[in-house]
């Protein structure tokens, strides 16, 4: 069977639009240890002080890994709550980033930053958060607008694990994982 110039284009517009239309039914990463009938995960406690976190960025197209280092450090707004991130890359690149997050309803936050396209949307079930927002990602020395997908679960007091997933056009070409230990509160 000979293909012609159409039927070409036809086949290779299918095999891009399988994996978007995968990627898109995609929801957020799940996470071990997730319960929506837990304690309900509550941003202003859980990041209320100082804490440190192990994580990596791995990039699904290269197979390349970057790890980092964070200390966070999180004050209560009467509203909410700010949350410094200092991170420190294995290569030597150093980021702040600083969240300002607004409890909206019961189990809703919005979340903004710097680097943040609009507002970040977090929905609270149970020991889970999940937050979605875009960001102005600096690489090289351009800047592209990426989607976040993260997934935060308290295991223990103290103890979050985030899974995110990072999308562009919706589809995934990364993940970070990262591994937090807020520090023991004083006098609470």
């Amino acid at each position: 069977m000979r293909l012609t110039g159409r039927s070409l284009m036809v086949r290779y517009a299918a095999a891009f639009a399988l994996p978007l239309l995968l990627a898109g039914c995609a929801g957020a990463p799940k996470v071990f240890g997730e319960d929506p009938s837990a304690k309900p995960f509550v941003l202003e406690e859980t990041f209320l002080g100082r804490g440190v976190g192990e994580g990596e960025f791995r990039n699904a197209v290269s197979g390349s890994a970057r790890p980092f280092r964070v200390r966070f450090n999180g004050t209560r707004m009467r509203d909410g709550l700010t949350l410094a991130e200092d991170i420190a890359y294995a290569d030597g690149e150093k980021e702040r980033h600083v969240w300002r997050f607004t409890r909206t309803g019961s189990n809703t936050y919005e979340g903004r930053r710097d680097d943040v396209v609009g507002v970040a949307h977090g929905v609270v079930s149970g020991n889970t958060l999940r937050l979605s927002y875009d960001v102005k990602l600096k690489t090289g020395g351009s800047t592209a607008q990426v989607h976040f997908d993260d997934t935060l679960v308290l295991h223990a007091p103290g103890v979050v694990l985030n899974k995110a997933k990072v999308s562009k056009f919706g589809v995934a070409f990364g993940t970070v994982d990262i591994a937090i230990s807020m520090l023991a509160k004083r006098g609470g």
